[in-house]
């Protein structure tokens, strides 16, 4: 830098002209120079050059995701927490922590009244949640780009799940009915058709595109699928076809038998193994033709449409995030609806090697 160099020098030389100048009796010394010229290419004598600070970059935490998950983990109760193994007096504290902990995340505090809100689906409270997911998602880096799906996902698992949550109530007070109060189940058995066959925001679930996250959705509709699938246990036969004939034909396309639509109605007998035998095939897992017994069919068709539910799901898998709980979730249903068929085939074939061994009981 040959010309900062030569500036600099020059200020003591005009200095001491000024020194000389005053001694001779000049009035007024002349101006001192003024100080170097800098350009763009030459910070100034002494200072350092301070480029302008990069943009932050937008942090990438996918909490908007992480609460739809816990969204999920609330409004799914039992079925989740069956899945993360938590049984007994364990389930509702467990079942209450997550609800608390979505609480927390919405609102900020916990609320008796939020958290009631929650649990019984209230349009107010599922408008908050969905709300908050959006403005989660907003700074997000890997969220903010599929904002618009994760409001889509949140908005249709609340309604899905409030659809289902419906049917399982309708269905629990056929099933108390059964065992305490007889007289009051004709008419319980009435009121539990229509709730047990809306299944409209379940298909919507199953179906939606919802871009990255949209394996993630068609296994929560699974998963949804798989708590119509509980609660059709201990039901009557002919309320069993209600609880899951929708929602099989969505998943395997079989067609669903015509069925009275008064619930005190009988069926025509051998229409729910039919369905049930039709729904193994279309599910890829038909029933063997060794099969021989009513019974024997009815326990092998229930058990190949439920690993035609676990082929589904395992075909969801690469979709879903391994760092969340809907991991783990899916992972233990997977080995469980695997672990059931395996052992309904082997009991089977156990069973015909002892000839008039007692019928097992499917649950």
């Amino acid at each position: 830098m040959p010309n900062v160099v030569s500036s600099r020098a020059a200020v003591p030389a005009a200095g001491l002209a000024a020194v000389l100048l005053a001694a001779c009796g000049a009035a007024t010394p002349p101006p001192a120079p003024p100080p170097p010229a800098t350009t763009a290419s030459t910070p100034p004598v002494g200072t350092a050059e301070t480029p302008p600070p990069a943009p932050a970059a937008p942090q990438s935490r996918e909490d908007a995701h992480r609460l739809v998950v816990l969204a999920a983990s609330c409004w799914f109760g039992g079925l989740w927490a069956d899945a993360l193994g938590e049984q007994d007096a364990v389930k509702a504290p467990a079942i209450e922590v997550r609800c608390h902990d979505l609480e927390r995340h919405v609102w900020g505090a916990d609320d008796k009244t939020h958290y009631e809100q929650l649990r019984g689906f209230e349009q107010n409270a599922v408008a908050d949640v969905v709300a908050k997911v959006d403005s989660t998602a907003k700074s997000d880096a890997v969220d903010g780009p599929r904002r618009e799906a994760l409001v889509s996902l949140t908005a249709a698992l609340a309604e899905a799940l409030k659809e289902t949550t419906a049917a399982r109530r309708a269905g629990d007070r056929v099933k108390r009915d059964l065992t305490r109060e007889p007289d009051k189940l004709s008419a319980d058995e009435v009121d539990a058709v229509r709730p047990l066959r809306e299944d409209a925001k379940l298909e919507a679930l199953l179906a939606l595109p919802a871009g990255d996250l949209s394996k993630e959705a068609n296994a929560l509709g699974i998963l949804s699928v798989l708590d119509r699938v509980e609660l059709a246990r201990g039901l009557p036969r002919h309320l069993k076809l209600y609880a899951v004939a929708d929602s099989f034909h969505a998943l395997f396309g079989v067609s669903p038998p015509d069925v009275p639509q008064d619930g005190s109605k009988k069926l025509v007998p051998g229409t729910w193994l039919r369905f049930l035998v039709d729904t193994a095939r279309a599910a890829g897992h038909p029933v063997p033709d060794k099969a021989r017994t009513p019974r024997e069919k009815d326990a092998l068709a229930w058990a190949g449409m439920l690993e035609g539910l676990s082929d589904k799901l395992k075909a969801d898998g690469d979709g879903i995030a391994a760092t969340t709980d809907l991991s783990r979730v899916v992972i233990t249903v997977l080995h469980r609806l695997e672990a059931e068929y395996s052992a309904q085939l082997a009991a089977e074939t156990t069973e015909r090697t002892k000839p008039g061994a007692a019928a097992k009981k499917r649950p």
